[in-house]
């Protein structure tokens, strides 16, 4: 049985209340929550953001939230495949059913491997190599082709990598100036670049661009911040938390690409970088990161429309700088850190 059916054979035993995949955390019964799960099979971390005064505080050991008129819980649970080497800091984008992994940080040094996850097999196969090898990069869909932006071995580049059909790799750009540690996302039919820079000196602008060579600022970030957590919903682009020259941040900061507008909508109740911003049945969810330089298993909801941010669960074990991607309605956070590189590779489905 492929990967992505055994997924969804678990949610639908959960739902007949004869099984459930790996929660979060175990859900108590409630008229007004979802049956009770079983718990993780390992114990998770207790380690979560600290609340702040005036925020909104975790809902409590459930990690279940009333939003919408309905519960919201995450289900994490690791999946049965892991990478070759553990690997952090890479860059995830779709391959039909598939995960491209490309790039990252391994205990050799940063690698220009493209990986091939196959949900349906479990099968992890060598797809080609990039033209440049970067890590803390930015990638994102561009015509049906992944384009890979900026990142860097050393130090901080510009490159702009698009890979081909066979999984040949080829720059076709140059970003305005080096940026690493950054976020980069599909919106109408072309690439959002935002945050990240160089450890001096955070670049604010957002850039768009179309075809990989040409690039457009659009915006200017009221924090600028390298490692945020990035995700796009609905033409505008989130960039929560991240890290500038005071420490981590708690800012959520929404940019309307039509209008160039940037407004911050809410806080997180706390500092948190190196996370992953997930769009999950049209959801803006935000997993593991770092806090302080603690490594996190929290998963949090960020409502859109009022900002206010709500602990949803856990994952099954804390995970900063792991690359995060959608497959068929599916979150995936691939490899990562905590402590020593992971080659660990876990799932989020919220309902």
């Amino acid at each position: 049985m492929g990967l992505l059916a055994q997924l969804a054979l678990l949610g639908l035993l959960s739902a007949l209340g004869c099984a459930a995949p790996v929660p979060a955390s175990p859900v108590p019964a409630s008229p007004a929550s979802v049956p009770a799960a079983s718990p993780p099979a390992a114990a998770p971390s207790a380690d979560h953001l600290p609340a702040s005064a005036g925020a909104t505080p975790p809902p409590g050991p459930a990690g279940s939230a009333l939003a919408a008129g309905r519960p919201i819980v995450a289900y994490t649970m690791i999946v049965p495949v892991q990478l070759p080497t553990p690997t952090s800091r890479s860059v995830a984008v779709a391959d039909g059913s598939a995960i491209l992994v490309c790039g990252g940080l391994t205990d050799s040094g940063t690698t220009a491997e493209l990986l091939r996850i196959d949900l349906q097999t479990g099968r992890v196969t060598s797809a080609g190599r990039l033209a440049q090898a970067v890590h803390d990069a930015g990638g994102a869909l561009l015509g049906g082709a992944p384009l890979i932006v900026g990142g860097g071995s050393v130090v901080a580049g510009a490159t702009v990598q698009r890979i081909e059909t066979g999984g040949r790799s080829v720059l076709v750009g140059r970003l305005p100036a080096p940026r690493a540690d950054l976020g980069a996302v599909a919106v109408n039919g072309g690439v959002v670049v935002v945050g990240g820079g160089t450890p001096s000196a955070p670049d604010p602008r957002v850039l768009t661009t179309s075809d990989g060579v040409h690039f457009a600022t659009v915006a200017t970030l009221r924090v600028a911040v390298r490692y945020p957590a990035v995700a796009a919903l609905g033409g505008v682009v989130f960039v929560i938390g991240g890290t500038d020259p005071s420490g981590d941040v708690t800012d959520i900061q929404a940019i309307d690409i039509a209008t160039g507008t940037v407004r911050i909508i809410g806080r997180l109740p706390g500092g948190l970088t190196d996370a992953v911003a997930l769009v999950l049945d049209g959801r803006l969810i935000v997993a593991g990161g770092r806090a302080g330089g603690r490594v996190q298993d929290a998963v949090w909801e960020v409502d859109t429309t009022t900002g206010a941010v709500t602990r949803i669960g856990r994952l099954p074990a804390p995970v900063a700088d792991a690359a995060g991607v959608v497959v068929g309605g599916v979150g995936y956070l691939v490899g990562g850190e905590a402590g020593t590189r992971l080659a660990s590779i876990v799932s989020l489905t919220v309902r």
